[in-house]
């Protein structure tokens, strides 16, 4: 259906596989939008763990129109893109399995969608463990932080990260009209990964317009063991490797690189200018601990999950590279 030239309406776009339970919270959080979906299209890559069961049950709940597309041996980006293309409406809220989008998710949407051509939301990331703690701290962006962030706050974002950036938005908190996603080419097929911030790093390069929208926030929870985060960070640095930016990752790699060759060989001034410059990569998160009041006696782990994601992206880059020649050899055989 070719949506009207007036088309008012909002289709939320989820693509999901073998994830009943994270689908069973999103499902409940729609449902309690003070803004009701104009539609929910989910695309289901296969899933043998009742996830049409829950659908189907919850398919008179939503409050609204429920389309589900099935498919089998799609990535992410393909999951998209076909729930984008099945979408009766204009305008796409994507969001993920295991989000929990707060009520006013899709109306603070609907919002901003006046003055843009594409919407991002924010992450709220509330850890229940000591460790689901340290690592909202480390790793992501801060809601807080887009209120005046001073100059100090600023740099650290500029330098190492972990602010809102325009170019890499994700997948579960965006929001865009079809004209955005045609014009960009729709989200990578090729990644399996990292396929939400080339679409938005492409939707910032051709200039349109951008928002950011702190009502449409949604609540994930990360996974809650060390080695769930170290495959999840590797398997997005896998497919970062291949969408613009890819550079950090080198910087990266070569830093770690230097500091283990300091540490060897170095001497004390060359050891104490890495401990500095150590102590400055950690201190936006630090200053986040003691904002947040988390336990001094619990700061030992945000040096370890720093640098577990760091080494993590760091295999996941190097293993995306071998990807990428093994690739290009195929092309050049072929």
């Amino acid at each position: 259906m070719t949506p009207s030239p007036d088309d008012n309406g909002i289709s939320v776009v989820v693509p999901t596989l073998n994830d009943r339970d994270g689908l069973d919270q999103l499902m409940h959080a729609l449902a309690a939008q003070t803004r009701a979906p104009d539609e929910l299209v989910v695309v289901d890559g296969g899933s043998t763990d009742g996830t049409m069961e829950l659908l189907e049950a919850w398919r008179d709940k939503i409050g609204a129109p429920l389309k589900v597309v099935n498919g089998t041996s799609l990535s992410i980006g393909a999951a998209r893109n076909a729930g984008v293309e099945a979408a009766t409406h204009d305008w796409i809220a994507c969001t993920d399995a295991g989000c929990r989008p707060v009520s006013g998710w899709l109306r603070g949407i609907d919002a901003a969608r006046r003055d843009a051509d594409f919407i991002a939301g924010v992450v709220l990331i509330k850890g229940g463990t000591p460790f689901e703690r340290a690592l909202a701290l480390t790793h992501y962006p801060s809601a807080e932080e887009l209120d005046d962030p001073g100059l100090f706050v600023r740099l650290s974002h500029r330098l190492f990260g972990r602010g809102y950036d325009p170019e890499r938005v994700g997948g579960a908190y965006m929001a865009f009209s079809k004209s955005v996603w045609t014009a960009v080419g729709g989200f990578p097929s090729e990644l399996s990964a990292s396929e939400d911030h080339a679409f938005s790093s492409e939707v910032v390069t051709q200039g349109f317009r951008f928002t950011r929208a702190r009502e449409a926030a949604i609540r994930w929870s990360p996974p809650a063991t060390w080695r769930g985060n170290a495959r999840m960070f590797a398997r997005y640095s896998r497919s970062d490797i291949r969408v613009r930016g890819r550079i950090r990752h080198g910087i990266r790699g070569a830093v770690w690189a230097g500091a283990v060759v300091t540490v060897v060989r170095g001497g004390w001034r060359a050891r104490t200018g890495l401990a500095i410059g150590a102590l400055g990569y950690i201190a936006l998160p630090l200053r986040r601990a003691r904002a947040a009041g988390y336990p001094l006696r619990q700061w030992w782990r945000i040096p370890l999950v720093v640098a577990l994601k760091d080494l993590a992206q760091i295999a996941g880059a190097l293993t995306g590279l071998f990807d990428a020649l093994k690739a290009r050899r195929g092309r050049v055989s072929g």
